[in-house]
């Protein structure tokens, strides 16, 4: 996107010229590409699409998530898309929490743990599919197929809507053209907003039904706020797990001693999981200023937006020594799911989805790599992810 006149309060030498949507470096590591940002300061100021300042300092990137206060979430997506808010992700404590619990008393911890044996066999289900043929391509036949399929299920909507749907989630994630996210989000929104008519005359047990039956402040979700909660929920999680399943695949088929670690200790997978999603985050969020906030010597307005990368946290060598190097021994303290208030709702699904992915995937698929010659094309942007994955592996 075009540049943007420097506002007077950015200092010039504070200025890069570096678009989140093309970061030199993202099509071979988009974490990594986030690194690029640091070197001029603690917070820099970027141009490009509307403007915003990114903070560079790991602790920085931190603190500022749980900064609610000064850091609002009243807009997530950097461009700002002009929408209603998607809750709870775009509010901000108090009433955050309550729009949060309605989502939580569904995704309880009881629950997810009786998806466990829903996932692994919809897991080798999609596996064993492809498994006779020697390859796949791991983004479309897998990354793009587990977490949507459970989504839809959580939701009870048709999984022969997962194509559609995923196209204009992958609009609204990534397209740095604010018509045409907006399109998306219009298009999902009222798709949702059907469905959410017909559940009403005939209620179930999913999660739409369940947020029919929620209450916020003591009373029930109006109308813009239940199609905001399911739009936000379907746009969560349909899109940040499956780009965790591409690095992760893309890292394992890289490292046949990492790929043996795992099968020889297999009591240690809860500790390969988090130490995976460290150094693969997936997920930037963008933050509001909700007051004039002065961080050593520079002056950020009111109304000026911020972009927070938990890569610039996972990768920082002051927090984490050799921080792109896999180490499973190390304390599991990354903020890949956010940190503090705003921290993922789904995030006890997606580490399960994960660490399942892993077990049954490395139990049928011992050995693979990368296909010989093939690009693995990736992007950064608000989503980290791989475009393809083309995966090979001896046919037994």
């Amino acid at each position: 996107m075009s540049a943007l006149a420097i506002p007077d309060h950015v200092p010039p030498d504070l200025v890069v010229d570096l678009d989140i949507y093309d970061l030199p470096g993202a099509s071979e590591d988009p974490q990594r590409a986030w690194l690029s940002f640091k070197g001029r300061g603690p917070i820099v100021w970027s141009p490009h699409n509307g403007g915003h300042w990114v903070a560079t300092e790991g602790a920085d990137v931190a603190a500022f998530f749980r900064d609610n206060r000064r850091f609002s979430s009243s807009s997530v997506t950097i461009p700002s898309v002009p929408a209603d808010p998607l809750l709870p992700l775009e509010a901000d404590p108090p009433v955050h929490t309550d729009y949060r619990r309605a989502v939580l008393t569904f995704l309880t911890p009881a629950r997810i743990r009786g998806l466990e044996k829903e996932i692994r066999a919809l897991t080798g289900e999609l596996i064993d599919a492809f498994l006779p043929d020697g390859a796949c391509e791991f983004i479309g036949d897998f990354a793009h197929r587990l977490p949507l399929i459970i989504v839809l299920r959580l939701l009870d909507l048709p999984v022969e809507d997962r194509a559609w749907l995923h196209a204009r989630t992958e609009i609204f994630a990534r397209h740095p053209d604010l018509d045409a996210k907006l399109a998306a989000y219009v298009d999902v929104r009222d798709y949702l907003d059907a469905r959410i008519a017909d559940r009403r005359n005939a209620p179930g047990d999913d999660l739409i039904s369940h947020l029919l039956a929620a209450e916020v402040a003591g009373h029930p979700l109006n109308s813009r706020e239940l199609l905001s909660t399911c739009t936000m929920v379907t746009f969560a999680g349909l899109d940040t797990v499956a780009a965790m399943f591409g690095f992760i695949a893309m890292f394992l088929a890289r490292n046949p001693d990492m790929r043996r670690f795992i099968l020889d200790h297999p009591h240690r997978t809860p500790d390969v999981v988090p130490e995976l999603l460290r150094r693969y985050a997936t997920s930037n969020m963008g933050r509001v200023l909700a007051e004039d906030v002065r961080h050593g010597d520079v002056l950020m307005k009111r109304g000026d937006h911020i972009m927070l990368s938990p890569s610039l946290h996972n990768l920082d060598p002051a927090i984490f020594p050799d921080p792109e190097r896999i180490d499973f021994d190390r304390p599991p303290r990354h903020i890949s799911f956010g940190s503090g208030a705003h921290t993922c709702a789904g995030a006890q699904l997606a580490r399960l989805e994960v660490q399942i992915f892993i077990e049954e995937w490395l139990a049928r698929i011992p050995d693979f790599g990368i296909a010989p010659g093939a690009e693995v094309p990736a992007r950064a942007g608000p989503v980290n992810t791989l475009d393809r994955l083309p995966l090979v592996w001896p046919v037994r």
